[in-house]
């Protein structure tokens, strides 16, 4: 998986993430949560209980069968730009 992100000022990064690795991180993730949790306001904490990062990780394995992918695209106002790949 790759990231691009375009800044305004012209600037341009492209960043890998290897679909192993954000699985390992998914892995620990209840570990960030349970830490995150604590400076989330009460409404918006509900949000964060409702994901299962075991079916997310489940979801990544899926994405190996469609490289080439473009998963986000967005353009905000500013002329940022970020692009997700598989």
């Amino acid at each position: 998986m790759r990231i691009y992100i375009k800044l305004n000022n012209g600037r341009s990064f492209k960043i890998p993430a290897p679909i192993g690795l954000i699985k390992v991180a998914l892995g620990f993730g209840n570990f960030g949560l349970s830490i995150a949790k604590r400076y989330i306001h009460e409404e918006q904490r509900k949000y964060i209980e409702n994901i299962d990062l075991r079916e997310l990780r489940k979801g990544f394995t899926v994405l190996k069968a469609y490289k080439g992918l473009k998963m986000v695209e967005v353009k905000a106002g500013d002329g940022t730009e970020v692009t997700i790949v598989v």
